[in-house]
């Protein structure tokens, strides 16, 4: 079992690394073609929403900053359930491509999360794909963030949990709604482990860093926004942050949660 485990741990290792090498020139994590305007990381994101946030407290809600540029919002674009168990503070929840549950299991016209890739590589998901098997397809999500946000040139940052799904829904954006502001949020709410370095290059075989300096590598070891960065979250649930049509599953009648800075896991 020990010895399972060992294999498993070192796989998923080096396919993290495997993703890490691949960005060197993507600019992302998995290798993706970026149609979108760029890379931003959770801490500059966050400064410059968080500096907005400061503004509109002070100066009342306004569209533009004092210096006449539109106000950056982050789109979480995690499943439902991954939203309510914690989200940036302020963030709007509008899942993609997964609603709700998990993905489907791969086969050959999938990737290794299930995505069906086969209309369009560069986005990676059909583009009449069904909401039946708990997806929403391309436009149905580049309409709603239209219905949101009419002007092409907003800055939109996306999030997901580890960079994946958020490249995909920024590459749909700037594709299918010609956004020209769109930037992925680079290590995602959870993020990736990080590994220690001989010099220029990652140690080998591959040494995982206590992060948070516990004494264990173990899943709080990421680099994420919610993790290493230990960045504001909450869990509180605002209804007009919320999918719309999908409010239904939303728990917006629970008692709303407290800020914190690291929520549950995905």
């Amino acid at each position: 079992m020990k010895h399972s485990l060992t294999i498993a741990i070192l796989s998923a290792l080096g396919t993290c690394y495997a993703a890490a090498a691949a960005a060197e020139n993507t600019g992302n994590r998995y290798g993706y073609p970026v149609l979108y305007h760029s890379e931003i990381s959770s801490a500059r994101a966050w400064l410059e929403v968080s500096q907005d946030r400061r503004n509109e407290q002070e100066a009342g809600d306004h569209d533009d900053d004092e210096h006449g540029r539109k106000k950056p919002v982050i789109l979480d674009v995690r499943r439902i359930e991954e939203y309510v168990a914690g989200h940036p503070v302020g963030a709007y929840s509008i899942p993609f491509p997964h609603v709700t549950g998990s993905p489907s299991e791969a086969n050959d016209q999938t990737d290794y999360i299930g995505y069906d890739i086969s209309v369009d590589p560069e986005v990676g998901f059909l583009l009449d794909q069904s909401a039946k098997d708990g997806t929403l397809p391309i436009q149905n999500f580049v309409d709603y963030v239209e219905s949101l946000f009419p002007d092409k040139d907003q800055p939109l940052y996306i999030l997901c949990a580890t960079g994946h799904r958020s490249v995909q829904a920024a590459n749909a954006l700037a594709k299918y709604g010609n956004y020209t502001n769109v930037r992925n949020i680079w290590e995602g709410y959870n993020g990736q482990p990080k590994y220690a370095y001989t010099g220029a290059t990652p140690t080998q075989p591959l040494v995982a860093l206590d992060l948070n300096n516990d004494g264990v590598v173990n899943g709080d070891d990421r680099d994420g926004w919610a993790f290493y960065q230990g960045l504001p979250t909450e869990t509180k649930l605002q209804k007009n942050k919320l999918y719309r049509p999908l409010l239904s599953l939303y728990p917006v009648k629970a008692k709303p949660g407290h800020k914190s800075k690291r929520d549950a896991d995905d």
